[in-house]
């Protein structure tokens, strides 16, 4: 801060200008930096117990749930959210690859013998622009999974890790206990692994 700005021209910790400036002002006109403000939970000069402190971060939560920060970049988003975004992609590409098991099957059905499949999978993994194996298996875990006893609430990595269970279509139906009570590729091995699957 140059010797000609005042305290007035400092922006207050709590608005707009304070959330980027390197100096800021608590309300009644204390002078610190932004990043001790934020460390202390308010400012360092008027809150000085514990309990003063705890009701800066509470009107700070509450002040950013009132009225949520914006970047330009949009790097601000909660981890909630980006948590739900990425679970829709996932559920979406799973989709995907259902679909993509489904058409392999219409192309080149499974059958005992597996010599006369390569040929026509291989040809329209070409033209998918996929890789042979991957439209594989794409088509072995749908071929395990109808359309009919497919869980939408668990991925397709699920699924394809349960493909070889005997009794997967009871199994999908029975998740483990949780906060959520989905499968996840994760307790899907375990279960797998220690046969309590």
């Amino acid at each position: 801060m140059s010797g000609e700005e005042t305290a007035a021209d400092t922006p207050l910790f709590w608005s707009e200008a304070g959330r980027t400036a390197v100096v800021v002002r608590c309300h009644l006109g204390h002078l610190a930096a932004r990043e001790t403000f934020e460390v202390v939970g308010g400012c360092p000069y008027c809150n000085h117990t514990p309990g003063e402190r705890i009701a800066a971060l509470q009107a700070t939560r509450r002040a950013n749930l009132q009225r949520p920060t914006r970047k330009a970049d949009g790097n601000d988003r909660s981890c909630a959210a980006i948590i739900q975004e990425g679970t829709d992609i996932a559920q979406r590409a799973g989709a995907v690859q259902f679909a993509l098991g489904d058409l392999a099957l219409e192309v080149a059905p499974l059958h005992e013998s597996h010599s006369d499949d390569l040929k026509p999978l291989s040809a329209f993994a070409e033209a998918l622009g996929i890789s042979p194996a991957a439209l594989a298996r794409y088509r072995r875990v749908a071929a395990a999974w109808p359309q009919e006893k497919r869980d939408s609430r668990t991925s397709w990595s699920t699924h394809a890790i349960f493909a070889t269970h005997p009794d997967r279509f009871n199994l999908i139906k029975h998740p483990p206990t949780g906060p959520k009570a989905v499968w996840t590729c994760r307790t899907a091995r375990n279960a797998m692994k220690h046969g309590s699957a």
